[in-house]
C-alpha cells in the first residue's frame, strides 16, 4: 500500500526524520568550549572575576599599601570624582569632627600625633553669649573631645577646635583649662565647623521633643585608604546581592564612599555575572532556528519516547486517552496506562521512569521548559489509581484451579522454595558488598518470570556526598549479581529486578535538573531536563535554580515590551532603577526574545553600565538632599525599606510563578482526566 493510503503513518515518518536530524545536529559537537563568541565571553568573565574579586581581596587584606590613600587622592577632583576633593591625612596632623547619633554627642578627634607627645586641645562654641563655651583638655598623643549638644539651645553655632603639641614631659591630662592655656603658643591644626541644632517632635502624636544636630563641614573629606576601600567593596557587594543596586548605592553614599568606587564595585559585579552566567544560560537555553521543535514535532517526540519507555517500566500506555498541553512556561502531559503481568513497580516508580525518559530526550533536544507529567492507572486494583500510592511489596496471588494430580504443583512449590532461598542468600551478600541496610525485599516467581524487588538505604555517613551510584546503577548491578547466582534456578524464565533507594525522591529517580514544587493550594511538581557538565553544576543547583526560575518568570512577563521595542528597549529595561531589571534578567529576556548573543550582550553592558553610573553619581546627592531637609535619620530606614521591598518582590515573583505554573496545569489535568 502507498504512503498516501496511510497519511498518518507518512506524517509520523516525516516527523521522525526531522527529529532524527535535529538530534544528530545537537549531538554532533558536545565540547564545552567550541571557540564560539559566547565561549570567549565566558573566558573573559572568568578573567574579570579573578581580577575584580582578587583585587578587592588584596585591598581589604592590607597586604599591599593598606594605609595608602594614593588611589582616592589621585582620583579626587577628576572627571571620575567631580567635587570630591579629599585630603591626604598620612603624615600630617588633622582634626576630624562628626556627630555620633548614639550616644548623641559631637566628637572631635585629632589624628597622627605621636603617642609620646604632650597634646592640648581647645574647643570653642560660639557666638559669644551666655551660651558660649571655651574649654581646654590635655593628654598624650591623639585626643578626643566629646560634647553633649543638649546643653545648647536651638540655633546655629560655630564650633572651633585647635590642637597644640607642647614641649614637656608632664602628664597634662589632670591639668585645668587655665593651666593648659599658659602652655600653648601656636596651634598645629585648627578646624571650624557649623553646628545646627533644632528640636522636633518625636512623632505625629507625641508631645515629646528630640534634638536634631547637623554638622556642616566645608573642608575636603578625608581620603579613603586602600584597605578601607577594600573593606567597603565587600560590604557593597553584600548589600547589592541582598537588596539590589539601589540598596548598595544608598548604603555607600550614606557612608561617604566616593562615587567612582561605588561605580567600580557595581560594574565589576555586573560584568562578572553577565559575562559568566549569560554564556552559561545561552548554552543551556539557546537553540538554532532549525532546532526549534514545532508543536507537532514535540508531540511526536513525547509519544515515541513514551512508547519506548513503557517497555522499560512494563506497562501499557493508552495513547488514545493521552492529553498534552503546551505553554510558554511548561509542558503538561496526562498519561493513562494499564499494568501488565510483568509490572513490578508502584505508581511512583512508573511515573519516575516515564519522566526520566522524557527529560533525557528534552535535554538532548534543548527543551528546558518544566515538564508536568500526571500518570493515571486505569485498570483494576492491581495498582493504586492515584499517584504517590504507598509502596507495597505484596503481589496478588493467582487463582489455582483444582486438579486431581497435585504432584506437579508440589514440585513447583519445592522449586520455588529453593529459588527463594538462593535469591535471599544472594541478596544478603549484595547488601553486605555495598554496605546497604535492607528496608524490604520480595522474591516471587511464576512460569514466565522471576520477580525480585528490593528497597535499600546506604549506611555510609554523609550519603549525599559519598554515595554516588543512582538507583539505576544499583538496579543494573543487582541484576548482574543475581544472574550469576541464580542462573541454575531460573530454568529459562526472565529475571525482572526493581531496586529503590528508601530515601530517593521522585525528582531523584526522574534525574531532573531542577524541580519546582507546588503548594497546598496549587499542587504539582514540575521538572526541568538535567544538563550535565559545568553548565548544569553552576545553574541547576537548588540555590541557582530558584534564582533562575524567578529570572525566567520576569523575562516571560516582560517579553512583549522587548518584542515591541527590541534592542533599545532592552537597554532601557536594564537601565531603569527598579527591582528585577538587572543584567541577568535582561540577558534572559534576550534569550526568550531570540535576539543574537552579541546584541543581547551589548544591550546589557550598556544598560548595566548606565544604571551603575546613574546610581553611583546620584546616591550622594540623594543623601545630601535628605540631610538638607533634616531627614538624615531616615537614611537607615530608607535602606532597610529597599532591602525589604527587594525581598518582598522576589517572594512575590516566586509565588506568582508557582500559581501560574500550577493553576492552569491543575485545571488541564482535571478537565482532561478520563471519567
Amino acid at each position: 500500500m502507498t504512503a498516501a493510503a496511510h497519511p498518518d503513518e507518512a506524517e509520523k515518518a516525516r516527523l521522525d526524520r526531522e527529529l532524527d536530524l535535529i538530534r544528530a545536529r545537537r549531538e554532533g559537537d558536545k565540547r564545552f568550549f567550541r571557540g564560539a563568541f559566547e565561549d570567549y565571553t565566558l573566558l573573559l568573565g572568568v578573567i574579570i572575576g579573578a581580577v575584580f574579586f582578587g583585587g578587592v581581596f588584596v585591598m581589604s587584606s592590607g597586604w599591599i599599601a593598606g594605609d595608602s590613600v594614593v588611589i582616592d587622592s589621585a582620583l579626587s577632583q577628576t572627571l571620575l570624582d567631580p567635587g570630591g576633593d579629599c585630603i591626604d591625612p598620612e603624615g600630617q596632623i588633622w582634626i576630624k569632627v562628626y556627630f555620633d547619633y548614639d550616644p548623641h554627642l559631637i566628637v572631635a578627634k585629632s589624628n597622627n600625633i605621636g603617642d609620646d607627645q604632650a597634646t592640648v586641645m581647645r574647643m570653642i562654641i560660639e557666638p559669644e553669649s551666655p551660651h558660649s563655651i571655651t574649654e581646654y583638655i590635655g593628654g598624650k598623643g591623639d585626643l578626643s573631645r566629646h560634647f553633649d549638644p543638649t546643653d545648647l539651645a536651638d540655633g546655629e553655632y560655630n564650633a572651633t577646635f585647635l590642637v597644640w603639641i607642647v614641649d614637656t614631659d608632664e602628664d597634662l591630662s589632670g591639668k585645668s583649662s587655665p593651666e593648659l592655656q599658659q602652655l600653648v603658643i601656636d596651634p598645629v591644626d585648627r578646624k571650624t565647623v557649623e553646628v545646627e541644632i533644632e528640636s522636633r517632635s518625636k512623632g505625629l502624636f507625641s508631645p515629646d521633643l528630640k534634638q536634631e544636630v547637623t554638622i556642616h563641614d566645608d573642608e575636603p573629606r578625608e581620603c579613603w585608604t586602600v584597605e578601607g576601600l577594600g573593606d567597603w567593596g565587600w560590604k557593597l557587594m553584600g548589600a547589592e546581592w541582598i537588596g539590589g543596586r539601589e540598596t548598595a548605592m544608598l548604603t555607600g553614599g550614606s557612608a561617604g564612599i566616593p562615587a567612582w568606587w561605588l561605580a567600580v564595585v557595581s560594574l565589576g559585579m555586573s560584568l562578572f555575572f553577565l559575562c559568566v552566567q549569560y554564556p552559561l544560560m545561552h548554552k543551556m537555553y539557546h537553540r538554532d532556528v532549525d532546532d526549534l521543535l514545532t508543536e507537532a514535532q514535540l508531540r511526536r517526540l513525547i509519544r515515541r519516547t513514551l512508547r519506548k519507555a513503557q517497555n522499560e517500566v512494563r506497562i501499557d500506555i493508552d495513547f488514545s486517552l493521552m492529553k498534552m498541553q503546551e505553554r510558554a512556561i511548561s509542558i503538561d502531559v496526562l498519561l493513562p496506562y494499564r499494568t501488565i503481568s510483568t509490572t513490578i513497580g508502584d505508581a511512583v516508580e512508573i511515573k519516575a521512569g516515564l519522566t526520566r525518559s522524557l527529560l533525557e530526550e528534552f535535554s538532548i533536544f534543548g527543551e528546558m521548559r518544566p515538564l508536568q507529567l500526571k500518570t493515571l492507572c486505569v485498570d483494576d486494583a492491581t495498582h493504586e489509581a492515584h499517584e504517590g500510592a504507598r509502596i507495597s511489596l505484596d503481589v496478588r496471588s493467582a487463582a489455582i484451579s483444582p486438579v486431581e494430580d497435585y504432584s506437579s504443583f508440589f514440585a513447583d512449590m519445592s522449586a520455588y522454595g529453593w529459588l527463594e532461598a538462593a535469591a535471599q542468600t544472594s541478596l544478603n551478600r549484595w547488601f553486605k558488598k555495598h554496605d546497604l541496610a535492607e528496608y524490604g525485599t520480595a522474591v516471587l516467581a511464576d512460569e514466565d518470570a522471576v520477580f525480585v524487588r528490593v528497597i535499600y538505604r546506604p549506611v555510609t555517613r554523609f550519603t549525599y556526598f559519598l554515595f554516588k551510584p543512582s538507583y539505576r546503577d544499583m538496579q543494573d548491578d543487582l541484576r548482574d549479581h543475581l544472574m550469576r547466582d541464580l542462573s541454575p534456578h531460573l530454568d529459562g524464565r526472565d529475571l525482572i529486578v526493581s531496586a529503590r533507594n528508601e530515601k530517593a525522591t521522585l525528582s531523584d529517580r526522574a534525574a531532573a535538573g531542577r524541580v519546582e514544587q507546588g503548594s497546598d493550594e496549587f499542587r504539582g511538581e514540575a521538572m526541568v531536563a538535567k544538563q550535565g557538565g559545568i553548565t548544569g553544576a553552576l545553574l541547576q543547583n537548588p540555590f541557582m535554580g530558584d534564582i533562575l526560575s524567578s529570572v525566567e518568570y520576569v523575562a516571560h512577563k516582560n517579553r512583549a515590551r522587548i518584542d515591541k521595542y527590541g534592542y533599545w528597549g532592552l537597554i532601557v529595561f536594564v537601565w531603569i532603577p527598579f527591582m528585577a531589571s538587572g543584567v541577568l534578567v535582561g540577558a534572559m529576556l534576550g534569550l526568550v526574545a531570540r535576539m543574537r548573543f552579541q546584541r543581547v550582550l551589548a544591550a546589557c553592558l550598556f544598560g548595566g553600565t548606565a544604571a551603575s553610573l546613574t546610581w553611583a553619581y546620584t546616591a550622594r546627592g540623594i543623601i545630601e538632599t535628605m540631610k538638607q531637609y533634616h531627614a538624615e535619620a531616615f537614611i537607615p530606614f530608607v535602606i532597610a525599606l529597599a532591602v525589604l521591598f527587594t525581598i518582598m518582590h522576589l517572594r512575590r515573583n516566586k509565588r506568582l510563578r508557582r500559581e501560574e505554573l500550577f493553576r492552569e496545569s491543575m485545571a488541564f489535568f482535571a478537565g482532561a482526566a478520563p471519567n
